[in-house]
């Protein structure tokens, strides 16, 4: 029950953080940003996926700070000749983030998490859920409630274990991004992201490995006159060598998303949006370590303040088998 403790302390520093007073007269942002999600799977977190990301960057000497919480809900259970898999838990993460703005349309970015990895609370929730809705449970109805068990074995050796509810801080991600000139009503960006292996490989709150994404972004509404918000992204990721899995790490992955909103006032837009990247690993017959994933997202953004924004998101699988069940998503940003 640990990630249950920390969040409400989490929220409140958010809470802060989104309710800080407007810096300056700035106008409601409206360049089409996508939610700032990604895989949340036990064996895909520990490595560099970047999350969605949109073409803006931030003003020359403007520092923009926030906070994301994500609580994501595992239950997979697969098995093929020589090997079992089970993933059971429930896994919180939270991010502080930090960006800084400089001359020639540059952006840096320190992201610093916190992996939090229990038995949780929301099972039951779950269940009904995906029944009230008809999606696929992967068999969660049948486990034990409210239990943390991530385990994979194979030729009858445990290649990976972990059962005591782990947590610590995760690994360290550096991102840079330039954005560009764009066409007409079309804007554009560049962005590469180093994933550096200060986590715990044994608690699955890092790799142990040192990861580089690449990726490009475009999207419309770049003079801020329509009320669709379009987007989309995709790149590469180098995973280095490690030590969760690493005999059966896949070196190179592709990544992508694409991203619609809808304006339905300044302050609010909705969205929808989908994720997908290739297998993380290879020489495996389950889905959970080879499948591509695929995840699709709701949303709102609410423009708190002239300064301050607030992201909810509501992630499922799509692929099912190959990303977690279900995670929720919360992002806080202010700029000063």
């Amino acid at each position: 029950m640990a990630g249950v403790s920390i969040a409400p302390r989490l929220l409140l520093v958010g809470a802060v953080l989104g309710w800080l007073g407007p810096a300056g007269a700035r106008e409601a942002e409206t360049d089409p940003r996508p939610l700032p999600i990604a895989d949340q799977s036990p064996t895909a977190a520990v490595h560099g996926l970047p999350r969605a990301t949109g073409y803006t960057v931030a003003a020359a000497g403007e520092w923009r700070a926030g906070l994301r919480l994500d609580y994501t809900s595992h239950y997979t259970e697969q098995s093929a000749p020589a090997e079992t898999l089970l993933f059971d838990g429930e896994t919180t993460r939270a991010v502080l983030v930090f960006r800084r703005g400089f001359e020639g349309r540059w952006q840096a970015t320190i992201e610093i998490p916190f992996v939090d990895h229990s038995g949780g609370f929301a099972d039951g929730f779950i269940d009904e859920f995906h029944d009230t809705f008809g999606f696929a449970d992967g068999g969660r109805a049948r486990a034990p409630r409210d239990r943390q068990r991530f385990r994979y074995a194979r030729d009858g050796r445990l290649a990976l274990d972990v059962d005591d509810s782990p947590s610590g801080v995760g690994d360290l991600r550096l991102g840079l991004k330039r954005r560009l000139a764009g066409v007409g009503d079309w804007g554009a960006a560049v962005a590469g992201e180093l994933k550096l292996p200060t986590g715990d490989a044994d608690r699955l709150t890092g790799s142990g490995g040192t990861d580089l994404a690449v990726w490009a972004t475009i999207g419309n509404n770049q003079h801020g006159t329509s009320r669709w918000r379009l987007l989309a992204g995709a790149g590469g990721l180098h995973t280095g060598r490690g030590d969760v899995l690493d005999a059966q790490r896949v070196d190179n992955v592709a990544f992508g998303w694409a991203s619609i909103g809808y304006a339905l006032s300044p302050a609010w837009v909705a969205r929808a949006q989908v994720n997908l990247h290739g297998a993380l690993y290879e020489d495996t017959g389950l889905e959970a370590l080879d499948g591509t994933a695929v995840q699709g997202a709701l949303g709102l953004d609410w423009q708190v303040t002239a300064a301050s924004r607030l992201t909810l998101g509501l992630v499922e699988d799509l692929n099912t088998g190959a990303s977690p069940d279900v995670s929720l998503s919360l992002g806080l940003e202010h700029a000063f």
